[in-house]
């Protein structure tokens, strides 16, 4: 192929997909014990343990860095049900918007103590350069006391589909409960209103909604300890909101049940906090590390693929790291290849470098040649990379572990044609979900050995 242009091309095969993780977020990402991340007017923002009420603010999701605290002292009607707590250390907050009005929940408790209680504040907005912003106190909205089998801490806040909004909190001192709350007011429908049991011995939990069944995540293992943290999360399901909430295996979590969700890998130590978002259409959970080897011993933010089996469980995505990957298509069986060879399946030709670019995107270009995959027009061309937004994508892996590319330029993704028709089998366009628009990202650094005896086919 001596003086020919470098093309991009398909080539039919079948591989399994794989992916390599990575650690996707910069910037300030320090925090413990994170609430879901919210978005507010395009910008993003996470709330966590520390005084005040620790925050992180991003303006995509990726870049972070810290925001002003919520208050200085926590709130009298609040603190006065936790007389032990020194009036500013607040626990494992939680956020949702709620009728024009975003509801921040909060734990207010001491070390070794199981007096505790949740607390409420709500704003308009998040944005403290908004002239709306402020909080208010809304007061206490379920507490703990001594000898009870209930720490009240660790809110994780829910709305259902039937509009019914639920609070979940609960340690590893007794029960995991669940109260109905108010959707105008983020408050609890009444002062004495029933609690359900849903789990035990454990903490962090919190509830999602997804294909007719009510999910329950919560943290087991130890927290707190860097890397000796052995914190790690699992998830049971329920037909109804108030349970019972059983694993995969039948076992009821208020027994102890509780499948596995994620857990320590990739030296990203004890993963706690789940969070659930849908950002940019496509399904994400959010979480800490306790620490990450080679980086942090303190707790770090990260946001992961969610994806979900044929039965119907959640499973923990990756995200794409930097390295070399093949790209093959999901609906027609295809590698995207560049120039191609009759080294047939796994050739250079058909490897990627596949490395962050900054805010969320990524480059792509071919190892060989140097040269970037690129977005002109509606097609697909090689060429020379300059960082222009044609040149940048964004990666996101989808519910059944395919991927979508997805260019900055025009917001349109890698659409699969057959192969080396008009467009080298490849267009953009706007993302409906269609099969040809999800791709099988794998690292690639060991198919030519495996594949040599696979013919090119032209």
């Amino acid at each position: 192929m001596e003086g020919v242009s470098p093309r991009l091309y398909v080539l039919l095969a079948i591989l399994a997909i794989g992916a390599a993780p990575a650690w996707a977020l910069n910037g300030r990402i320090h925090v413990h014990d994170p609430s879901t991340v919210i978005q507010c007017d395009g910008k993003y923002y996470v709330y966590g343990t520390g005084r005040g009420i620790m925050v992180l603010t991003s303006s995509n999701g990726f870049d972070w860095q810290r925001g002003p605290k919520i208050f200085d002292l926590i709130p009298i009607s609040v603190k006065s049900y936790v007389p032990a707590n020194d009036g500013r250390g607040v626990w494992a907050p939680d956020v949702i918007k709620l009728n024009g009005q975003y509801c921040l929940y909060y734990a207010v408790s001491k070390w070794d103590s199981f007096v505790s209680a949740v607390g409420l504040v709500t704003s308009p907005t998040l944005d403290p350069a908004n002239p709306a912003y402020k909080w208010t106190d809304r007061g206490m909205i379920v507490h703990s006391v001594a000898g009870e089998d209930l720490n009240a801490i660790d809110p994780g806040v829910m709305q259902a589909p039937d509009g019914r909004v639920w609070l979940c909190y609960g340690s590893y001192h007794g029960t995991i409960q669940l109260v109905e709350l108010d959707p105008k007011t983020g408050l609890r429908i009444a002062p004495n209103s029933p609690a359900a049991i849903i789990g035990a011995k454990s903490e962090a939990s919190e509830m999602i909604h997804h294909g007719g069944y009510y999910y329950l995540f919560t943290n087991h293992g130890t927290c707190c300890q860097g890397y000796r943290s052995t914190y790690h999360i699992v998830v049971g399901r329920s037909a109804t909101v108030t349970g019972p909430y059983l694993d995969r295996q039948g076992h009821d979590m208020v027994n102890g049940g509780g499948t596995l969700f994620v857990r320590t890998a990739d030296g990203n130590i004890g993963p706690g906090h789940f969070g659930y978002l849908v950002d940019d259409g496509v399904e994400k959970f959010s979480c800490h590390y306790e620490a990450v080897v080679g980086g942090s011993n303190g707790s770090v933010l990260d946001i992961r693929p969610l994806l979900w089996t044929a039965e119907g469980w959640p499973m923990a995505g990756t995200n794409i790291g930097d390295g070399i990957y093949t790209v093959r298509s999901d609906s027609v069986g295809a590698f995207l290849e560049v120039s191609p060879t009759a080294a047939g399946i796994g050739s250079a030709n058909q490897k990627f470098y596949i490395t962050p670019a900054g805010g969320g995107f990524y480059k792509i270009m071919t190892p060989q040649s140097e040269m970037a995959l690129t977005a002109v027009n509606g097609s697909i061309q090689p060429a020379p990379f300059t960082g222009s937004e044609g040149q940048l994508w964004k990666i996101d892996e989808l519910t059944d572990g395919t991927y979508r590319i997805q260019s900055k330029a025009n917001h349109e993704v890698l659409t699969a044609t057959a192969p080396l028709s008009p467009g080298n089998g490849m267009i953009l366009q706007a993302f409906t979900g269609a099969t040809a628009q999800r791709w099988a990202i794998t690292n690639g650094s060991w198919l030519t050995e495996k594949f040599r005896w696979l013919p090119y086919l032209p």
